[in-house]
């Protein structure tokens, strides 16, 4: 089998990467635009079956179905469902990062701050799935757990290191921060998505927005 390689959408590895970088079963410089293409949809179809079946419940002939792509293209690319995660993983703390990296250019107003939140409301449209697939599959694999754990609490330091530097404060501690701000988004986007008769979009990122902007402010003995 070819050396494997990393493939597009996924970020190159360090220490806090989610355990390496998916692989594929073809080099990197065998891949054409037909060949990536095949793996931007099999990564999109992924997002999709994750946030209907969840990750227990998601199957390859599935992610192959909704990728239009046969169950040989799936594994020309992919060796597992597992190695799918990854991608989906390695892109999705990607963009996390990203935009927890613009988060002070946007903590200067009320408004500025609503702006950042309904950007961060739109990154978990494409990867809020990958948000819940993870808890379940590091829950069945200890190797995932300890890897994603790594990168999962970088990416809470980092927010909640931001958050409250906002207002000039520090902390011993910015993960538990930054924790409590993302499990909050991830599930009240969740829930917003899954019941949005009932809740108004717009209302939702006033709300998270005016949590966020208290918890920077908040006193503490």
């Amino acid at each position: 089998m070819p050396n494997a390689r990393t493939p597009a959408e996924a970020p190159a590895t360090n220490d806090d990467s989610f355990l390496s970088p998916a692989t594929l079963r073809q080099p990197a410089e065998a891949l054409g635009p037909r060949a990536q293409r095949t793996i931007t949809s099999i990564i999109t179809a992924t997002r999709e079956v994750f946030l209907t079946r969840g990750y227990a419940g998601t199957t390859v002939d599935e992610i192959a179905r909704t990728a239009n792509v046969s169950r040989a293209s799936f594994y020309t690319y992919f060796p597992s469902k597992r190695e799918v995660l990854l991608a989906v993983g390695a892109d999705a703390a990607t963009a996390t990062q990203n935009l927890i990296d613009e988060l002070p250019n946007y903590t200067n107003s009320r408004a500025s701050l609503r702006h950042w939140v309904t950007r961060y409301l739109d990154s978990l449209d494409k990867h809020g799935a990958f948000a819940m697939a993870w808890p379940i599959a590091a829950t069945a694999d200890e190797e995932i757990r300890v890897a994603g754990m790594r990168r999962y609490t970088t990416l809470c330091r980092h927010l909640g290191t931001a958050i409250l530097a906002s207002t000039g404060r520090t902390s011993t501690n910015p993960e538990a921060v930054g924790l409590v701000v993302l499990a909050m988004f991830e599930r009240v986007w969740r829930y917003s998505e899954l019941y949005r008769e009932a809740f108004d979009r717009e209302a939702v990122a006033t709300q998270l927005t005016e949590t966020v902007w208290g918890l920077a402010r908040q006193t503490t003995n």
